[in-house]
């Protein structure tokens, strides 16, 4: 399955990972991050078996200046990276 991308207004992406996270949906990740600009934010999903991979999610976040928090679902089955771009 492919990265799901949802513009959900304006400034605001959901990105859903789930049920794996590939190479290429992290090549599309960094281009999209890249791109963003300032006070945008990103809400990504995850499953929770695929937390342990959160750490090069976060890792291109914050190479583009992105303040991140991470959070466990209300379900044992998702976790979430909320971002917002920084100056």
């Amino acid at each position: 399955m492919s990265l799901k991308l949802r513009w959900c207004d304006m400034g605001y992406i959901s990105l859903d990972f789930r049920p794996a996270i590939t190479k290429a949906e992290l090549a599309k990740l960094r281009k999209l991050a890249a791109d963003m600009e300032v006070g945008q934010h990103l809400s990504i999903t995850l499953e929770r078996q695929d937390a342990h991979q959160a750490d090069e999610i976060l890792n291109i976040l914050r190479e583009n200046n992105y303040n991140c928090q991470t959070k466990g679902g209300h379900s044992d089955d998702d976790f979430f990276i909320k971002a917002k771009k920084e100056d």
